[in-house]
């Protein structure tokens, strides 16, 4: 009597502690949860994350690698199981590039929120990652016609600082003295007075971010050269979002916490 009784026991536990592990692999995230998604708002056990100004997105592909782009770093994550039922793993690169502490703090609690989801909630373009105590809110990121951007020459009139905490007495300043071109097969060029670069380029979730940036030496690189050589590298590296009309082109980076203006 007492064998039978704790076999039912040994049973009874071990479905209850299969109830509670991490959800299985099965093979790659649910269709439904793939695509391009930009975060919105999160909460967690601190409260209210203060995004602000800052951009953070989560790409899930058809396999279980998954990217995105953060306040300081892109990193690597990995989406498991069904909509109801989810497992995601994420890690930062060793070494962050973060300008300031918030971006920092931003990050950390994001990527660590991100670790603890288990399952979510799709409605539309609206994706819930969930954890007890936790909602990372996401909609799906749209793409940005580059019509108006594309092969044709830019030139760098103004820089503005565009700072995390909406510093609104920071003002446009007049920066002469560089180039950039999209051309529409994906290639990124420019000139700073300074350097002629060029690198690869593509959109992810509504920002032109590049590859394999080379630089060479170009030009006298003056003291204003090397002020533009400065801020367009440094938002080109970071990663930018692009409005464009009336023959001007504005771009802004939050990881930079720089906008530029240009004009054709």
């Amino acid at each position: 009597m007492r064998k039978p009784a704790a076999m039912a026991c040994a049973a009874a536990l071990a479905l209850m502690l299969a109830s509670c592990a991490s959800p299985q692999d099965d093979g790659g995230p649910d269709p439904g949860l793939r695509g391009q998604w930009e975060l919105q708002s999160a909460t967690d056990a601190g409260g209210q994350i203060p995004l602000a100004n800052q951009l953070i997105s989560l790409t899930i592909d058809g396999d279980n690698t998954t990217t995105g782009r953060s306040t300081c770093s892109d990193y690597r994550a990995h989406v498991y199981g069904s909509i109801s039922n989810l497992w995601v793993t994420a890690t930062l690169p060793r070494a962050e590039n973060c300008g300031i502490q918030a971006q920092e703090d931003i990050e950390h609690r994001y990527i660590g929120d991100l670790n603890q989801v288990r399952t979510s909630t799709l409605d539309g373009g609206i994706l819930d990652l969930l954890a007890p105590g936790i909602d990372l809110r996401f909609s799906r990121a749209l793409a940005v016609p580059t019509t108006l951007i594309v092969d044709r020459t830019w030139r760098l009139q103004t820089v503005r600082a565009d700072n995390y905490y909406g510093d609104t007495s920071s003002v446009y300043v007049n920066l002469v003295g560089a180039t950039l071109l999209l051309d529409r097969d994906g290639t990124l060029s420019g000139t700073t007075g300074c350097h002629r670069f060029t690198a690869a380029y593509q959109q992810n979730a509504g920002e032109i971010v590049v590859q394999h940036l080379v630089e060479h030496p170009f030009g006298q690189c003056t003291s204003n050269n090397s002020a533009a050589d400065a801020v367009l590298l440094q938002v080109i590296k970071s990663g930018f979002t692009f409005f464009s009309e009336s023959g001007a082109l504005s771009i802004s980076s939050p990881r930079a916490e720089l906008s530029l203006t240009f004009v054709d």
